[in-house]
């Protein structure tokens, strides 16, 4: 007796495949959804890579600081879509520019604090006359020590998602320059 063999996803007709894909670049978290649909298969990594596709792609509801970084780099899907002039991803990025100049401005102004209460502290370590008060001193300048290391790390954040912003304004002036 002959078993019957198991139809897969990827027996469809390429259209329907590629009409699939498209509903899935649309959804809600487009993205992200069509960015776990390229591991599945090379055939759908080539389905996501149609210019229709990543025109279509939604990034309304996507978190893109929680991405991974290769989502920013030139052939990343970020760039990938804008590249097709998809316009959520325009959105997104001039989004996150926002949220990113309003954290960095924030971030220097806490740096400046901070540096000055270090410096302050500083000197009233000079001062200190007992073992109890060089010790708190001691404390609370390790304390903004580690504020400052928490502030280097969201600059560090914020200096890849600019790296990443210099690479889609490249990508938008070749476009441009076509």
């Amino acid at each position: 007796m002959k078993r019957k063999r198991q139809s897969k996803i990827t027996d469809l007709n390429f259209d329907v495949l590629k009409h699939i894909m498209y509903h899935v670049a649309m959804s809600p978290d487009g993205a992200g959804n069509l960015a776990r649909t390229l591991s599945v298969c090379r055939l759908f990594k080539e389905l996501a890579d149609d210019s229709e596709i990543l025109k279509a792609v939604a990034f309304d509801q996507v978190n893109l600081s929680g991405i991974h970084e290769s989502f920013w780099q030139p052939a990343g899907m970020l760039c990938r879509c804008l590249q097709t002039g998809n316009p959520t991803a325009f959105n997104a990025i001039r989004k996150n520019a926002e949220i990113l100049n309003a954290s960095y401005l924030i971030l220097k102004r806490a740096m400046f604090r901070g540096k000055m209460i270090l410096l302050a502290r500083s000197r009233a370590l000079e001062i200190a006359n007992t073992r109890a008060r060089k010790k708190a001193l001691e404390d609370a300048i390790d304390d903004c020590t580690s504020t400052f290391d928490a502030v280097d790390a969201q600059i560090q954040t914020i200096e890849q998602f600019l790296e990443m912003l210099m690479a889609v304004l490249k990508v938008m002036r070749s476009q441009i320059a076509q």
